[in-house]
């Protein structure tokens, strides 16, 4: 039997259609916990295929079907959820898309729009598909070459889903292993597998935001990292607070000119104030570098072109 045509919910007629060119299956998308086809999730699951739309047909393969998708957060390290406070939900936003042939991550915005960047596995590259918890659930993908990574924020009826979609798709696609046996970053524009911390697609030529830029402008520019790695939102605050340093900064500077007597109680300040910028900076080079190890496309011209 074709993957394809793999049954998830065993009480349910396997049905497939399509929207705006997307193969779907009904009977796993569209249907809720009790596994019963329910038109308030095929709504919502319509939104978000629109969403998205822009994404699936560039990436999506020949004949293949999404099964399931959802909205979850990205992976996060211990001092980047410290640091990312408020803007948390903003800073690791991502959709995963389930389908008959691989595991798609797609990083959005706060809106679900689609920013420019994708992570794929094939299902005989997955080891394990374990969802845990209670109300909110994470996902942990363990992949065959050793390595897993855990998606949190998941919602309780999604997980299960993604937990019948396993448990049909792994065995059935056990002896469809590829060379990289894990997860990899796709070229946005051609789909060709992209190197860690090589900003150009080997494939298509698109170039990407690169780590270098993004430092340069972090240090020397308020907020600066944000806005070049499109996060305008989650700038604006820091941006403030660096200009408010900056300023304080100068006046201190001036001081020093007008008052040498008070050279030294203006050099602690100084030191401070030194410190502060510093600590801004280095948030901003720590989430800053997350984004552009997504790979954000330096044009997207030739994305539009398509």
């Amino acid at each position: 039997m074709p993957v394809a045509d793999l049954p998830v919910h065993n009480n349910l007629v396997l049905r497939s259609t399509s929207i705006n060119g997307i193969a779907i299956r009904n009977d796993v998308l569209f249907t809720n916990a009790q596994r019963q086809e329910d038109r308030r999730i095929q709504q919502r699951k319509e939104k978000m295929l629109q969403k998205l739309l822009p994404a699936l047909q560039r990436v999506l393969l020949p004949e293949e079907a999404v099964l399931c998708m959802t909205s979850a957060r990205s992976p996060l390290s211990p001092l980047e959820q410290l640091t990312a406070s408020i803007w948390l939900s903003i800073l690791a936003a991502c959709t995963i898309v389930f389908t008959d042939k691989r595991v798609l991550f797609f990083p959005v915005k706060s809106g679900g729009g689609w920013r420019e960047s994708v992570r794929a596995v094939s299902w005989g590259d997955l080891e394990e598909v374990k969802p845990k918890g209670a109300l909110a659930k994470v996902v942990t993908f363990k992949f065959k070459n050793g390595t897993k990574t855990t998606y949190t924020a998941i919602p309780r009826a999604e997980a299960q889903k993604i937990a019948a979609v396993a448990q049909s798709l792994l065995p059935a696609s056990a002896g469809q292993i590829t060379s990289t046996q894990g997860l990899v970053q796709l070229c946005p524009d051609c789909r060709a597998v992209l190197t860690p911390g090589q900003y150009l697609c080997p494939a298509c030529g698109l170039t990407f935001k690169n780590e270098k830029t993004m430092m340069i402008r972090s240090i020397l520019i308020p907020a600066g990292g944000y806005f070049y790695t499109g996060h305008s939102l989650i700038g604006i605050l820091p941006a403030i607070v660096e200009v408010f340093l900056l300023v304080d900064i100068l006046v201190v500077l001036f001081a020093g000119q007008t008052a040498p007597e008070e050279k030294s109680a203006l050099l602690s300040g100084l030191v401070v104030l030194a410190v502060f910028w510093a600590i801004e900076s280095a948030v901003t080079i720590l989430h800053c570098r997350r984004f552009v190890r997504e790979f954000i496309p330096e044009t997207r011209d030739s994305l539009r072109a398509h």
